[in-house]
Protein backbone atom coordinates (compact mmCIF):
# COMPACT_ATOMS: atom_id res chain seq x y z
CA UNK A 1 0.00 0.00 0.00
CA UNK A 2 1.36 3.37 -0.97
CA UNK A 3 1.58 6.58 0.96
CA UNK A 4 -0.02 8.22 -2.04
CA UNK A 5 -3.48 9.35 -0.97
CA UNK A 6 -6.77 8.10 -2.29
CA UNK A 7 -8.85 10.79 -3.94
CA UNK A 8 -11.60 12.24 -1.76
CA UNK A 9 -13.04 15.74 -1.49
CA UNK A 10 -10.90 18.05 0.60
CA UNK A 11 -7.89 16.41 2.21
CA UNK A 12 -7.00 13.06 0.56
CA UNK A 13 -7.84 10.05 2.69
CA UNK A 14 -5.09 7.74 3.92
CA UNK A 15 -6.77 4.36 4.41
CA UNK A 16 -4.03 2.95 6.63
CA UNK A 17 -4.28 5.73 9.22
CA UNK A 18 -7.37 4.39 11.08
CA UNK A 19 -5.71 0.97 11.26
CA UNK A 20 -2.64 2.54 12.80
CA UNK A 21 -4.84 4.37 15.32
CA UNK A 22 -6.53 1.09 16.21
CA UNK A 23 -3.19 -0.58 16.90
CA UNK A 24 -2.05 2.35 19.04
CA UNK A 25 -5.20 2.53 21.19
CA UNK A 26 -5.10 -1.23 21.80
CA UNK A 27 -1.50 -0.85 22.98
CA UNK A 28 -2.72 1.69 25.54
CA UNK A 29 -5.59 -0.54 26.64
CA UNK A 30 -3.18 -3.47 27.06
CA UNK A 31 -0.88 -1.29 29.16
CA UNK A 32 -3.69 -0.33 31.54
CA UNK A 33 -4.77 -3.97 31.88
CA UNK A 34 -1.19 -5.00 32.64
CA UNK A 35 -0.49 -2.37 35.28
CA UNK A 36 -3.79 -3.21 37.00
CA UNK A 37 -2.60 -6.82 37.34
CA UNK A 38 1.18 -6.61 37.69
CA UNK A 39 1.78 -3.02 38.76
CA UNK A 40 3.44 -0.10 37.00
CA UNK A 41 6.89 -0.72 35.48
CA UNK A 42 9.73 1.26 36.96
CA UNK A 43 11.20 2.11 33.58
CA UNK A 44 9.76 4.47 30.96
CA UNK A 45 8.74 7.36 33.24
CA UNK A 46 10.96 8.82 35.97
CA UNK A 47 9.15 8.93 39.29
CA UNK A 48 9.64 10.66 42.61
CA UNK A 49 9.70 7.25 44.35
CA UNK A 50 12.07 5.54 41.93
CA UNK A 51 14.17 2.84 43.62
CA UNK A 52 17.83 2.38 42.78
CA UNK A 53 18.76 1.17 39.25
CA UNK A 54 19.31 -2.40 40.43
CA UNK A 55 15.72 -2.59 41.70
CA UNK A 56 14.38 -1.15 38.45
CA UNK A 57 16.14 -3.84 36.46
CA UNK A 58 15.22 -6.59 38.93
CA UNK A 59 11.54 -5.87 38.34
CA UNK A 60 11.95 -7.34 34.85
CA UNK A 61 12.73 -10.82 36.19
CA UNK A 62 10.17 -13.41 35.06
CA UNK A 63 7.39 -14.20 37.52
CA UNK A 64 6.96 -17.88 38.47
CA UNK A 65 3.83 -19.80 37.45
CA UNK A 66 2.41 -23.23 38.13
CA UNK A 67 3.34 -24.69 34.72
CA UNK A 68 5.48 -23.80 31.67
CA UNK A 69 2.51 -22.70 29.54
CA UNK A 70 1.25 -20.32 32.22
CA UNK A 71 4.82 -19.11 32.78
CA UNK A 72 5.25 -18.24 29.11
CA UNK A 73 1.79 -16.70 28.77
CA UNK A 74 1.96 -14.56 31.91
CA UNK A 75 5.44 -13.19 31.26
CA UNK A 76 4.89 -12.46 27.58
CA UNK A 77 1.66 -10.69 28.50
CA UNK A 78 3.40 -8.69 31.23
CA UNK A 79 6.36 -7.60 29.10
CA UNK A 80 4.24 -6.73 26.05
CA UNK A 81 1.71 -4.91 28.20
CA UNK A 82 4.33 -2.83 29.97
CA UNK A 83 5.47 -1.55 26.56
CA UNK A 84 1.95 -0.48 25.65
CA UNK A 85 2.48 3.02 27.07
CA UNK A 86 4.30 3.75 23.80
CA UNK A 87 0.94 3.96 22.06
CA UNK A 88 0.48 7.49 23.43
CA UNK A 89 3.58 8.64 21.59
CA UNK A 90 2.26 7.08 18.40
CA UNK A 91 -0.98 9.01 18.84
CA UNK A 92 0.99 12.25 19.13
CA UNK A 93 2.70 11.50 15.83
CA UNK A 94 -0.61 10.57 14.19
CA UNK A 95 -2.29 13.73 15.51
CA UNK A 96 0.43 16.01 14.16
CA UNK A 97 0.41 14.11 10.88
CA UNK A 98 -3.38 14.22 10.43
CA UNK A 99 -3.78 17.91 11.16
CA UNK A 100 -0.88 18.87 8.90
CA UNK A 101 -1.89 16.48 6.10
CA UNK A 102 -5.31 18.10 5.96
CA UNK A 103 -3.60 21.39 5.09
CA UNK A 104 -0.42 20.59 3.19
CA UNK A 105 -2.06 18.02 0.90
CA UNK A 106 -4.09 20.88 -0.56
CA UNK A 107 -1.40 23.54 -0.53
CA UNK A 108 1.90 24.04 1.34
CA UNK A 109 0.82 27.64 1.87
CA UNK A 110 -2.71 26.82 3.07
CA UNK A 111 -4.25 29.31 5.47
CA UNK A 112 -5.93 28.02 8.60
CA UNK A 113 -9.22 29.52 9.77
CA UNK A 114 -8.43 29.62 13.48
CA UNK A 115 -11.97 30.27 14.66
CA UNK A 116 -13.40 27.31 12.73
CA UNK A 117 -10.41 25.17 13.73
CA UNK A 118 -10.89 25.80 17.45
CA UNK A 119 -14.65 25.29 17.27
CA UNK A 120 -14.21 21.95 15.54
CA UNK A 121 -11.60 20.80 18.02
CA UNK A 122 -13.86 21.87 20.87
CA UNK A 123 -16.73 19.79 19.48
CA UNK A 124 -14.48 16.83 18.88
CA UNK A 125 -13.04 16.74 22.38
CA UNK A 126 -15.21 18.32 25.06
CA UNK A 127 -18.72 16.85 24.57
CA UNK A 128 -17.57 13.24 24.84
CA UNK A 129 -15.10 14.18 27.55
CA UNK A 130 -17.94 15.71 29.57
CA UNK A 131 -20.11 12.66 28.90
CA UNK A 132 -17.33 10.54 30.41
CA UNK A 133 -17.40 12.65 33.57
CA UNK A 134 -21.15 12.24 33.96
CA UNK A 135 -21.02 8.52 33.24
CA UNK A 136 -18.31 7.83 35.83
CA UNK A 137 -20.01 10.08 38.37
CA UNK A 138 -22.85 7.55 38.31
CA UNK A 139 -20.82 4.40 37.65
CA UNK A 140 -18.17 4.92 40.34
CA UNK A 141 -20.75 5.63 43.02
CA UNK A 142 -22.92 2.65 42.05
CA UNK A 143 -19.91 0.31 41.84
CA UNK A 144 -18.40 1.63 45.06
CA UNK A 145 -15.06 2.10 43.33
CA UNK A 146 -13.37 5.44 44.04
CA UNK A 147 -16.72 7.25 44.41
CA UNK A 148 -16.69 11.03 44.21
CA UNK A 149 -19.11 13.91 44.57
CA UNK A 150 -20.07 16.41 41.86
CA UNK A 151 -19.27 19.06 44.49
CA UNK A 152 -15.64 17.89 44.63
CA UNK A 153 -13.57 20.84 43.31
CA UNK A 154 -11.53 18.40 41.24
CA UNK A 155 -14.65 17.49 39.28
CA UNK A 156 -15.17 21.07 38.08
CA UNK A 157 -11.47 21.54 37.36
CA UNK A 158 -11.38 18.32 35.32
CA UNK A 159 -14.48 19.34 33.37
CA UNK A 160 -12.64 22.52 32.36
CA UNK A 161 -9.63 20.52 31.22
CA UNK A 162 -7.41 21.76 34.06
CA UNK A 163 -6.10 18.31 34.90
CA UNK A 164 -2.51 19.53 35.11
CA UNK A 165 -3.28 21.04 38.54
CA UNK A 166 -2.16 19.15 41.69
CA UNK A 167 -4.55 16.40 42.71
CA UNK A 168 -6.48 16.42 39.42
CA UNK A 169 -4.01 14.68 37.10
CA UNK A 170 -5.12 11.15 38.08
CA UNK A 171 -8.71 12.00 39.07
CA UNK A 172 -11.50 9.68 37.77
CA UNK A 173 -9.41 8.21 34.94
CA UNK A 174 -5.61 8.61 34.92
CA UNK A 175 -5.65 8.04 31.14
CA UNK A 176 -7.31 11.43 30.67
CA UNK A 177 -3.98 13.19 31.06
CA UNK A 178 -3.51 12.40 27.37
CA UNK A 179 -6.76 14.11 26.37
CA UNK A 180 -5.67 17.31 28.09
CA UNK A 181 -2.27 17.06 26.41
CA UNK A 182 -4.04 16.83 23.04
CA UNK A 183 -6.12 19.87 24.00
CA UNK A 184 -2.92 21.83 24.57
CA UNK A 185 -1.41 20.72 21.28
CA UNK A 186 -4.59 21.60 19.40
CA UNK A 187 -4.45 25.04 21.00
CA UNK A 188 -0.94 25.74 19.69
CA UNK A 189 -1.25 23.93 16.34
CA UNK A 190 -2.14 27.05 14.28
CA UNK A 191 1.07 28.67 15.49
CA UNK A 192 3.08 25.51 14.84
CA UNK A 193 1.66 25.38 11.31
CA UNK A 194 2.79 28.94 10.64
CA UNK A 195 6.22 28.13 12.01
CA UNK A 196 6.49 25.05 9.79
CA UNK A 197 5.57 27.07 6.69
CA UNK A 198 7.98 29.86 7.56
CA UNK A 199 10.99 27.86 8.69
CA UNK A 200 10.68 24.65 6.67
CA UNK A 201 10.75 21.10 8.00
CA UNK A 202 14.40 20.93 9.10
CA UNK A 203 14.56 24.18 11.07
CA UNK A 204 11.10 23.59 12.50
CA UNK A 205 12.04 20.08 13.61
CA UNK A 206 15.30 21.21 15.21
CA UNK A 207 13.48 23.96 17.08
CA UNK A 208 10.80 21.58 18.35
CA UNK A 209 13.46 19.06 19.36
CA UNK A 210 15.46 21.66 21.28
CA UNK A 211 12.38 22.99 23.08
CA UNK A 212 11.30 19.46 24.02
CA UNK A 213 14.69 18.45 25.39
CA UNK A 214 15.05 21.71 27.30
CA UNK A 215 11.55 21.43 28.73
CA UNK A 216 11.99 17.84 29.86
CA UNK A 217 15.38 18.56 31.44
CA UNK A 218 14.05 21.59 33.32
CA UNK A 219 11.03 19.65 34.57
CA UNK A 220 13.08 16.63 35.68
CA UNK A 221 15.89 18.47 37.45
CA UNK A 222 14.83 22.04 38.30
CA UNK A 223 11.06 22.29 38.82
CA UNK A 224 9.22 21.03 41.94
CA UNK A 225 6.80 18.91 39.91
CA UNK A 226 6.11 15.19 39.79
CA UNK A 227 8.62 13.90 37.20
CA UNK A 228 6.23 11.18 36.02
CA UNK A 229 3.48 13.71 35.33
CA UNK A 230 5.95 16.00 33.58
CA UNK A 231 7.29 13.13 31.49
CA UNK A 232 3.83 12.13 30.30
CA UNK A 233 2.82 15.61 29.24
CA UNK A 234 1.83 17.91 32.09
CA UNK A 235 2.83 20.73 29.73
CA UNK A 236 2.73 20.23 25.96
CA UNK A 237 6.35 21.31 25.50
CA UNK A 238 7.56 18.08 27.10
CA UNK A 239 5.98 16.04 24.25
CA UNK A 240 6.15 18.61 21.44
CA UNK A 241 8.88 16.74 19.56
CA UNK A 242 6.66 13.72 18.87
CA UNK A 243 3.77 15.86 17.65
CA UNK A 244 6.14 17.91 15.49
CA UNK A 245 7.53 14.69 13.98
CA UNK A 246 4.07 13.88 12.67
CA UNK A 247 3.76 17.36 11.18
CA UNK A 248 7.11 17.01 9.43
CA UNK A 249 6.27 13.57 8.03
CA UNK A 250 3.03 14.94 6.57
CA UNK A 251 4.93 17.85 5.05
CA UNK A 252 7.43 15.51 3.40
CA UNK A 253 4.81 12.94 2.36
CA UNK A 254 2.74 15.55 0.54
CA UNK A 255 5.82 16.80 -1.29
CA UNK A 256 7.24 13.40 -2.29
CA UNK A 257 5.18 10.36 -1.18
CA UNK A 258 7.42 7.89 -3.00
CA UNK A 259 10.51 9.07 -1.13
CA UNK A 260 8.84 8.64 2.27
CA UNK A 261 7.46 5.23 1.33
CA UNK A 262 10.84 4.08 0.03
CA UNK A 263 12.55 5.19 3.20
CA UNK A 264 10.08 3.31 5.41
CA UNK A 265 10.35 0.11 3.40
CA UNK A 266 14.13 -0.10 3.14
CA UNK A 267 16.02 -2.64 5.23
CA UNK A 268 18.45 0.04 6.39
CA UNK A 269 15.59 2.11 7.79
CA UNK A 270 14.08 -0.83 9.62
CA UNK A 271 17.42 -1.58 11.23
CA UNK A 272 17.69 2.08 12.19
CA UNK A 273 14.25 1.92 13.80
CA UNK A 274 15.32 -1.15 15.80
CA UNK A 275 18.45 0.66 16.94
CA UNK A 276 16.46 3.72 17.97
CA UNK A 277 14.03 1.56 19.89
CA UNK A 278 16.71 -0.36 21.75
CA UNK A 279 18.59 2.80 22.70
CA UNK A 280 15.38 4.50 23.82
CA UNK A 281 14.34 1.61 26.05
CA UNK A 282 17.81 1.42 27.59
CA UNK A 283 17.90 5.16 28.29
CA UNK A 284 14.44 5.10 29.88
CA UNK A 285 15.83 3.37 32.98
CA UNK A 286 17.65 6.55 34.10
CA UNK A 287 16.37 10.04 34.71
CA UNK A 288 18.92 11.76 32.43
CA UNK A 289 18.20 9.16 29.76
CA UNK A 290 14.44 9.69 30.12
CA UNK A 291 14.95 13.24 28.85
CA UNK A 292 15.59 11.88 25.35
CA UNK A 293 14.10 8.35 25.47
CA UNK A 294 10.61 9.16 24.03
CA UNK A 295 12.21 10.97 21.11
CA UNK A 296 13.88 7.68 20.17
CA UNK A 297 11.17 5.19 21.08
CA UNK A 298 8.20 6.98 19.52
CA UNK A 299 9.63 7.32 15.98
CA UNK A 300 10.59 3.64 16.06
CA UNK A 301 7.21 2.37 17.25
CA UNK A 302 5.39 4.72 14.88
CA UNK A 303 7.44 3.38 11.97
CA UNK A 304 6.69 -0.23 12.87
CA UNK A 305 2.96 0.41 13.28
CA UNK A 306 2.87 2.33 9.99
CA UNK A 307 4.50 -0.61 8.21
CA UNK A 308 2.05 -3.02 9.82
CA UNK A 309 -0.96 -0.87 8.91
CA UNK A 310 0.18 -0.22 5.31
CA UNK A 311 1.80 -3.46 4.25
CA UNK A 312 1.20 -6.31 6.70
CA UNK A 313 -2.42 -6.16 7.89
CA UNK A 314 -3.96 -5.53 4.42
CA UNK A 315 -3.00 -9.13 3.61
CA UNK A 316 -5.81 -10.05 6.02
CA UNK A 317 -8.58 -7.61 5.06
CA UNK A 318 -10.97 -8.59 7.84
CA UNK A 319 -8.28 -8.12 10.49
CA UNK A 320 -7.29 -4.77 9.01
CA UNK A 321 -10.93 -3.70 8.92
CA UNK A 322 -11.36 -4.67 12.58
CA UNK A 323 -8.36 -2.62 13.68
CA UNK A 324 -9.51 0.31 11.56
CA UNK A 325 -12.95 0.26 13.23
CA UNK A 326 -11.29 0.35 16.63
CA UNK A 327 -9.21 3.28 15.35
CA UNK A 328 -12.30 5.17 14.19
CA UNK A 329 -13.61 5.16 17.77
CA UNK A 330 -10.23 5.52 19.46
CA UNK A 331 -11.24 8.67 21.30
CA UNK A 332 -14.26 6.99 22.86
CA UNK A 333 -12.06 4.10 23.95
CA UNK A 334 -9.61 6.56 25.50
CA UNK A 335 -12.40 8.24 27.46
CA UNK A 336 -14.14 5.15 28.82
CA UNK A 337 -11.82 2.16 28.94
CA UNK A 338 -9.56 2.54 31.96
CA UNK A 339 -11.95 2.80 34.94
CA UNK A 340 -14.24 0.14 33.45
CA UNK A 341 -11.38 -2.27 32.88
CA UNK A 342 -9.91 -1.75 36.31
CA UNK A 343 -13.21 -2.39 38.06
CA UNK A 344 -13.74 -5.57 36.03
CA UNK A 345 -10.21 -6.78 36.76
CA UNK A 346 -10.69 -6.12 40.48
CA UNK A 347 -13.85 -8.24 40.33
CA UNK A 348 -12.43 -11.04 38.16
CA UNK A 349 -8.82 -11.48 39.23
CA UNK A 350 -9.30 -12.77 42.83
CA UNK A 351 -11.27 -15.81 41.63
CA UNK A 352 -9.16 -18.95 41.45
CA UNK A 353 -9.15 -20.14 37.86
CA UNK A 354 -6.55 -21.14 35.25
CA UNK A 355 -4.62 -18.22 33.81
CA UNK A 356 -5.85 -18.76 30.21
CA UNK A 357 -9.45 -18.49 31.43
CA UNK A 358 -8.67 -15.30 33.32
CA UNK A 359 -7.05 -13.81 30.24
CA UNK A 360 -9.98 -14.87 28.07
CA UNK A 361 -12.46 -13.18 30.42
CA UNK A 362 -10.42 -10.00 30.43
CA UNK A 363 -10.21 -10.15 26.64
CA UNK A 364 -13.98 -10.52 26.40
CA UNK A 365 -14.42 -7.60 28.80
CA UNK A 366 -12.09 -5.51 26.64
CA UNK A 367 -14.15 -6.24 23.52
CA UNK A 368 -17.31 -5.25 25.38
CA UNK A 369 -15.75 -1.98 26.57
CA UNK A 370 -14.55 -1.10 23.07
CA UNK A 371 -18.06 -1.67 21.72
CA UNK A 372 -19.56 0.32 24.59
CA UNK A 373 -17.14 3.18 23.90
CA UNK A 374 -18.08 3.18 20.22
CA UNK A 375 -21.79 3.33 21.09
CA UNK A 376 -21.25 6.21 23.51
CA UNK A 377 -19.16 8.16 21.01
CA UNK A 378 -21.69 7.60 18.23
CA UNK A 379 -24.52 8.71 20.51
CA UNK A 380 -22.77 11.92 21.53
CA UNK A 381 -21.89 12.72 17.92
CA UNK A 382 -25.48 12.21 16.79
CA UNK A 383 -26.71 14.40 19.62
CA UNK A 384 -24.41 17.17 18.41
CA UNK A 385 -26.13 17.06 15.04
CA UNK A 386 -29.56 17.68 16.54
CA UNK A 387 -31.32 20.80 17.67
CA UNK A 388 -30.30 23.00 19.48
CA UNK A 389 -26.65 22.18 18.83
CA UNK A 390 -26.93 22.63 15.08
CA UNK A 391 -28.36 26.08 15.78
CA UNK A 392 -25.66 27.05 18.25
CA UNK A 393 -22.93 25.94 15.82
CA UNK A 394 -24.66 26.24 12.43
CA UNK A 395 -21.49 25.81 10.31
CA UNK A 396 -20.54 22.74 12.33
CA UNK A 397 -23.86 20.96 12.75
CA UNK A 398 -23.60 18.98 9.48
CA UNK A 399 -19.88 18.47 10.12
CA UNK A 400 -20.59 16.90 13.49
CA UNK A 401 -22.62 14.18 11.77
CA UNK A 402 -19.79 13.19 9.42
CA UNK A 403 -17.91 9.98 10.25
CA UNK A 404 -14.68 11.95 10.67
CA UNK A 405 -16.18 13.36 13.87
CA UNK A 406 -15.41 9.96 15.38
CA UNK A 407 -11.66 10.50 14.97
CA UNK A 408 -10.77 13.38 17.30
CA UNK A 409 -7.35 12.07 18.27
CA UNK A 410 -6.01 12.72 14.78
CA UNK A 411 -8.06 14.84 12.48
CA UNK A 412 -8.26 13.90 8.82
CA UNK A 413 -9.78 17.24 7.77
CA UNK A 414 -9.09 20.74 8.94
Amino acid sequence: MSLAPTSTPGAPRLPWLPTMRGLAILMIVLYHITIAIYGTPWFAHPRSDWPDPAARIAQLQPIPQENPVAFLLANLFRYAGWLGYQGTGVFLVISGFGLTWALVSRSPAALLDRRAFYLRRFLRLFPLYWAGHLFFLVFNNLAGWRPFSPLDPRFALSLLGLRFLPGVFHFISPAWWFIVLIMQLYAVFPFLWEALKRWGAIRFGLGALALTLLSRAIGFFLLPVDPEMWSRGLLFTSRLGEFALGMILAWWAAGDPARVQGWLCSLRSRLALLLLYGCGIGLSFTRPGAVIAPLLVTPAVSGFLALAARDLLPRWPRVAWLFSQVGVFSYGVMVFHQPLLWVLIIWLWPFHMPLPIRMSLIGAATVFIVIFSAVMETGVNRLLGRWPFNRIFPPLGPYARMPVQNVPLSASRS
